[in-house]
């Protein structure tokens, strides 16, 4: 009501953008746009953090946990439930993350960032979830506090979902990128992401 009633029209034009239609059940509804949220958050995220140095050094987030019940781009409610944009963004908030992103150039730019104040050595591998075909493997070394573009892959063709499995000093770790234009399948999207294993679909 009043002044604030384009947030809910917000989340329903966002959900449209991304997935082509705006589910009528509630729990469809919600799903929907918690996975909008997610992959906006986790997007900017890793568009700031993969230019670190070049252009930006880091960003400030502002609005993490809402003061009242309402529909918001908060990652924790008013009730202090995390929503599935806190996951995402924990895990590419990872002291060493690699991560790919559409920004750096041609290509998809598969970038590693180191915040530690020491040196780091780890492998990569980059599939498609959706084929299963290998589409990138290297070892990788980022230097401390910085980045390191490991490489730049080809744009693929469609829609689908890049798996990035990565391990660093012994422990393994997963990303991923959503990759093609928008709309995109929402089925098909949460079939892919229960496959990555990450964040529990």
């Amino acid at each position: 009501s009043g002044n604030t009633h384009w947030r809910n029209d917000l989340m329903i034009n966002q959900i449209k953008l991304l997935w082509g239609d705006v589910p009528t059940k509630l729990e469809d509804f919600v799903s929907a746009s918690q996975c909008v949220q997610a992959e906006a958050m986790k997007y900017f995220l890793e568009m700031w953090r993969s230019r670190k140095f070049a252009d930006k050094t880091g960003m400030i987030w502002w609005n993490l946990r809402d003061g009242w019940p309402v529909v918001s781009d908060a990652v924790v409610d008013y009730y202090n439930s995390k929503k599935l944009a806190y996951f995402y963004l924990r895990n590419t908030e990872r002291d060493v993350c690699v991560m790919m992103t559409d920004h750096l150039g041609d290509g998809l730019p598969l970038v590693a960032v180191n915040d530690t104040r020491r040196q780091v050595q780890g492998n990569v591998k980059v599939s498609d979830l959706g084929s299963g075909r290998k589409v990138f493997s290297a070892s990788f070394t980022v230097p401390r506090n910085g980045r390191t573009v490991v490489t730049s892959l080809p744009k693929p063709s469609g829609q689908g979902v890049y798996l990035i499995e990565y391990e660093i000093d012994g422990r393994k770790y997963k990303n991923h990128y959503l990759y093609g234009d928008p709309p995109f399948d929402f089925s098909r999207y949460k079939s892919l992401m229960s496959k990555s294993g990450i964040y529990g679909f």
